[in-house]
């Protein structure tokens, strides 16, 4: 079966689809830092129940107060660039989400469920004893549930090549392992999960406030050691990710587009700058370094998948229909919503200090 001839056709759009592409990756790169926080920081939680050492619960103990912010935090700001998602990709998202069915219609649920064991962990975690570990265990494994899921999706949605499957899967959903990008794709996220848990935790612990309490410094060692080694495994999940595409989309890389290149080689720069930092134990660096690469990632992210897309999709032939005035509205309200939500979070840092 000729796959273009599953891809629905795509609505009008108001302004020129640049403008919802740029606004994907930049609200993009702030959700997905978020989700690296929650889900990193949900792993080394787990990692210190293993370690049945009293010197590590109070990186526990730091972790349970801060984890069901985050992971709201995460959810929130994973509003924006779901719908800049939707208004350039929608037809062919809504069919990734039928596609795989109960799957997708689980992962609200999920995400409810790690939500619930982070406020566990944090409201019970001296009473949970022992079953710390069960408790943090089940919020990280759920997690990695609801990543490995918008993992499926997001490769589902940019091959329709793999649409056809659907006709013969029994039960009438099915999973995206005849994509080749799909399992490295996944581990990319899970190493960069790792390495920025990791990261935050250094960062907490050589604030000023914690400087003052035993074992400050090591903890901070042990978290520089987590970035470094989970931002070292990337420089062997990363080709693997990028060898699993069409020739046409690896050669975007390698000259024939100047602004792709230019970005992947942006990425690798930041890949070996958050080693330097990771190894010489410098987290305010590292996150700044850290930032810059995952800005640059998304860019060759949103590269591939354009590249993916195109023999079926391009973004750039949706009509538009010239209509500013929502893009302004749009405009205005992110500006009061992100202030107001700046102020919430000072508010809410404030009463705990104050606690």
């Amino acid at each position: 079966m000729d796959p273009t001839l599953l891809v629905p056709i795509p609505d009008a759009i108001q302004v020129p689809w640049g403008w919802f592409q740029g606004l994907l990756s930049l609200t993009f790169v702030v959700h997905i830092l978020l989700v690296n926080i929650a889900l990193g920081g949900a792993l080394v939680a787990l990692a210190t129940t293993w370690c049945r050492h009293e010197c590590t619960e109070p990186v526990g103990r730091d972790i349970s107060v801060k984890l069901p912010t985050v992971i709201a935090l995460a959810v929130n700001f994973g509003v924006a660039p779901l719908l800049f998602l939707q208004t350039l990709y929608g037809h062919m998202f809504y069919v990734s989400d039928i596609l795989m069915g109960w799957w997708w219609l689980a992962v609200p649920f999920l995400i409810i469920v790690a939500y619930y064991a982070a406020y566990l962990y944090d409201f019970k975690f001296d009473g949970l004893g022992s079953l710390r570990g069960l408790v943090i265990g089940c919020c990280a494994l759920v997690l990695l549930l609801v990543g490995f899921l918008f993992a499926n999706n997001i490769s589902l949605l940019g091959n329709p090549v793999q649409w056809p499957r659907y006709f013969t899967a029994e039960g009438g959903t099915f999973l995206n392992f005849g994509e080749p990008t799909l399992i490295p794709r996944y581990l990319h996220f899970v190493m960069a999960s790792l390495a920025v848990g990791g990261l935050a935790a250094a960062l907490n612990w050589s604030r000023a406030s914690k400087q003052a309490e035993p074992l400050a410094d090591w903890y901070v060692d042990q978290g520089m050691k987590w970035f470094f080694r989970g931002t070292l495994a990337q420089l062997i999940v990363g080709p693997w990710f990028l060898l699993g595409f069409e020739r046409e989309v690896i050669l975007q890389f390698m000259g024939h587009s100047g602004l792709a290149t230019a970005l992947f080689l942006a990425a690798l720069m930041g890949v070996l700058m958050c080693l330097h930092a990771g190894f010489f134990k410098q987290p305010g660096r590292g996150a700044f370094y850290l930032v810059c690469t995952v800005a640059a990632m998304t860019g060759v992210r949103e590269f591939a998948r354009i590249g993916t897309m195109n023999p079926y999709f391009k973004a750039s032939t949706i009509e538009v229909t010239g209509q500013y005035s929502p893009m302004i509205m749009f405009g205005v309200a992110l500006v009061v919503g992100l202030g107001l939500m700046a102020y919430i979070l000072k508010l809410a840092a404030k009463a705990r200090k104050e606690g």
